[in-house]
C-alpha cells in the first residue's frame, strides 16, 4: 500500500510540475505572472467533462455542494491542488525506519 501511495504522490507532484511549467511558458510568451486556476486549465483541456461534473453534482447531489465547495476549489491554483496532496502522500508513505534497502 505504501508503494502505491508513494507512486501516486509522485504522480501528483509530476502533474504539479507540468502545471508550473505551463505557467512559466506563459510568462516567457509575454503574459504576466499568475498561477492558472484549476477550472481554467480543466476547461481548456476538456470543457465537456467539467460541464458534466457540474450538471451531475447539481442534479444528483445538491446545488449547494457545487456552489460552496467545488466552484471555489476550481478557482485555486492548479499547482497547489496537485502539489500539496502529492507531497503529503510522498512524505506519509516513505520508509521511516531509516535503513537502506539493498538491491541485488
Amino acid at each position: 500500500m505504501r508503494v502505491f501511495g508513494r507512486f501516486f504522490g509522485w504522480f501528483l507532484v509530476a502533474i504539479a510540475l507540468i502545471a508550473l511549467g505551463r505557467d512559466l511558458v506563459a510568462i516567457a510568451a509575454g503574459e504576466s505572472f499568475r498561477l492558472a486556476p484549476l477550472g481554467e486549465v480543466w476547461f481548456k483541456l476538456h470543457s465537456a467533462s467539467l460541464n458534466m461534473l457540474q450538471a451531475g453534482v447539481e442534479r444528483r447531489l445538491a446545488p449547494e455542494i457545487w456552489d460552496s465547495v467545488l466552484a471555489p476549489a476550481l478557482q485555486w491554483p492548479s499547482v497547489a491542488i496537485f502539489a500539496v496532496p502529492g507531497i503529503l502522500l510522498v512524505l506519509l508513505c516513505r520508509d521511516w525506519q531509516g535503513h537502506k534497502r539493498r538491491f541485488r
